[in-house]
């Protein structure tokens, strides 16, 4: 009998993975958006890039590891386009939770923007550090992503009548900086009900951004 330790093939790859559905010739690009979602939840578990290994993503998406060669050359890449693929998912997310919101309540809309951030942040800590991380030779961080985003709905505040504090870039750039630093606290001490205490702060921030009256 061939002891499980004896070679390379005695680790079946589908071993302890989610059962798959074989991709179709020609749904390679399912495949690699399967591939992506499982390195997100992965690290969302592991917290950091370090644990984060091809083998065990192809072990959770339920393939080979030599499959996942086909779409990124070693682990740096798969993170990258991992990074590239939340970054992505985020901004849909925002623009969409604005345009949830009614024009006429332009102030909802970057309060919108701002809840639907705090939940995307608290949802997987892991992948929320590495997104919010340095990434050379990256021009367009998540940080900027969400300053872009707010200054467009903090100008069209003012359109409607609203009065900035300061100047809507500015005021951006309070709101992520706040934002994201209350996230980061509340994932460093454990808040009980993090995500309600998080959008407590938001909406007090939010409120001191514009003038009253």
């Amino acid at each position: 009998m061939t002891s499980e330790r004896s070679g390379p093939k005695a680790e079946p790859a589908t071993l302890g993975a989610r059962s798959r559905t074989r991709n179709r010739w020609g749904q390679g690009e399912r495949l690699r958006a399967e591939v992506l979602e499982a390195a997100a939840r992965l690290l969302g578990e592991l917290g950091t890039v370090e644990g984060l290994s091809l083998r065990g993503v192809a072990r959770e998406v339920g393939v080979a590891p030599a499959s996942l060669y086909a779409h990124f050359a070693d682990k740096s890449a798969l993170i990258e386009a991992l990074l590239d693929y939340e970054h992505e998912r985020l901004v849909a997310l925002l623009r969409e939770a604005g345009a949830a919101v009614a024009e006429a309540d332009p102030i909802g809309r970057v309060r919108a923007q701002l809840h639907a951030f705090c939940g995307f942040s608290l949802a997987s800590p892991g992948l929320y550090r590495v997104m919010f991380g340095a990434r050379l030779g990256q021009p367009v961080s998540t940080a900027r992503a969400l300053v872009e985003t707010l200054t467009d709905s903090l100008h069209a505040c003012e359109v409607a009548g609203a009065r900035l504090r300061l100047p809507a870039e500015r005021a951006a750039i309070v709101l992520t900086v706040g934002t994201h630093g209350r996230v980061a606290i509340s994932q460093a001490r454990s808040v009980d009900d993090a995500e309600a205490v998080v959008v407590e702060f938001v909406d007090e921030l939010l409120s001191l951004v514009f003038e009253s009256g």
